[in-house]
């Protein structure tokens, strides 16, 4: 022992001495990291709060609000949470893999309706998520790695993050026209013209109400129609309801998209968020559902999630947002309050819409303001191009690059000034022609039939 004291206080210094004639440098490991760069919320969020106009409105947060311009807290959600508490009797035992039957059976009935066919002939699959963010993720890496499929057809616009979780996952992601700049509302021609030109087993991705972030969705016959195509080119439709009962104030009538895809027969996903429609904003749970053509092709179907979570090991989500979601809509007292509350919702925020639209019109302000009538759930598709959007920054309103406006923000008394600012803006501006609208998609068709009437 003694050997190997004496041998180790002769090399040390040697070694150190060595290695302090090489390098004077500290080893820092972590020195080769690159910074992050922040999201355009996260710049804007940060902009914003070192604004000290008294003037400033945060406009694109994605949180819906209440007047206080705090996180809406539903009345009813909170009672589910006190009795939960309080429930001694509820189990510490962990999840199964797909996760709370009770909640998947819950949220399932809520969408497809109570005995719907598709549940009743066992052709339906619930999955427990942590939001329908992360239902998309395992909804994408499902449809690439085990059915191969290649093509994923996107609204023009749509939210950003399909792109990058399709893309991610390995698609080739092409986009199908959705709404007109110029006119200020579906462009269902557009639409239906490139789903009919889009290859065959293509999935195609849809919102199934209050599409974001135009706000503008397809009517009942419009929707047939597509559903109608969907099957003829053999399309695998996903769909995604980030905030029933918000749209419309209903949960049957935001839902009715997804019940007319189970009745026409076609394999179908559909991805669901409880954030929104239930103020689950920091335990956040969603739900994946399969809708199954064939039930034959139920077990086979169920196997292959279970696998890829387990391989994913991908967590069910928090057991409490579950069982609260679960509480609610399976009481009918606490589901017709809560009911209530998204109604009550629905129209203050309809109310806003339309204080801020006619504002608008009343100034005269250049744009397609009565259709913005129409939009539906708590954002508002405006138009605003980003010089425009630059400006108003400039004029303390903060508002994303896709002009999407969030509604809920906006409290009472500040609708006029907003109005007014934005009409400033445009105004200024409005006899400056853009490269981009003289080129846009509608001016292209409009030349394109005119030439081929001639």
């Amino acid at each position: 022992m003694s050997v190997i004291l004496g041998l180790g206080q002769t090399l040390l210094p040697l070694t150190f001495s060595q290695f302090s004639s090489r390098s004077s440098t500290k080893f820092a490991p972590f020195a080769c990291l690159k910074a992050v760069q922040p999201s355009e919320s996260e710049i804007l969020e940060q902009e914003y709060r070192l604004d000290g106009s008294t003037e400033k409105l945060n406009l694109a947060p994605d949180i819906f609000r209440n007047e206080l311009g705090r996180p809406n807290v539903f009345s009813t959600i909170r009672r589910a949470e006190i009795i939960l508490c309080c429930d001694d009797s509820l189990s510490r035992e962990p999840l199964p893999p797909l996760g709370n039957l009770e909640f998947l059976q819950a949220t399932t009935e809520m969408v497809l309706g109570k005995s719907s066919p598709a549940e009743v002939q066992n052709r339906v699959i619930g999955i427990q998520t942590k939001s329908s963010h992360e239902a998309l993720v395992l909804a994408a890496k499902f449809l690439r790695r085990k059915l191969n499929l290649e093509v994923c057809l996107l609204a023009r616009p749509c939210n950003a993050e399909y792109w990058n979780i399709f893309r991610r996952a390995g698609f080739n992601c092409q986009s199908y026209q959705y709404y007109s700049d110029v006119k200020g509302q579906l462009n269902i021609y557009g639409l239906v013209a490139d789903l009919m030109a889009a290859p065959e087993g293509a999935v195609v991705i849809l919102d199934g109400c209050a599409h974001n972030p135009t706000g503008t969705d397809p009517s009942v016959d419009e929707w047939q129609l597509i559903g109608h195509i969907v099957k003829c080119k053999k399309m695998l439709p996903v769909i995604h309801l980030e905030a029933a009962g918000l749209a419309s104030g209903d949960v049957n009538q935001d839902a009715w998209p997804v019940r007319h895809f189970a009745e026409t027969g076609v394999d179908f996903l559909c991805a669901q968020s409880f954030d929104k429609n239930f103020g689950l904003y920091n335990d956040t749970i969603g739900q994946l559902m399969i809708v199954l053509a064939n039930a034959e092709h139920y077990n086979k179907t169920k196997q292959n999630f279970e696998e890829l979570i387990s391989e994913k090991n991908v967590d069910s989500s928090a057991v409490s947002s579950s069982r609260i979601v679960a509480k609610v809509l399976n009481c009918r007292e606490m589901r017709n309050n809560w009911s209530e509350n998204l109604l009550e919702m629905h129209k203050r925020i309809q109310k806003i819409r339309l204080q801020l639209t006619d504002k608008l019109i009343e100034l005269k302000t250049p744009g397609h303001w009565r259709n913005l009538k129409a939009q539906k759930g708590h954002y508002m598709y405006s138009g605003l191009s980003r010089p425009h959007i630059q400006e108003l920054k400039r004029k303390h309103i903060y508002i994303p690059k896709s002009g999407r406006i969030n509604l809920s923000t906006i409290e009472p008394n500040r609708v006029a000034h907003l109005a007014e600012t934005i009409n400033d803006v445009l105004q200024e501006t409005r006899n400056q022609n853009s490269l981009d609208a003289l080129f846009s998609c509608d001016h292209i068709d409009a030349m394109y039939q005119y030439f081929q009437s001639v």
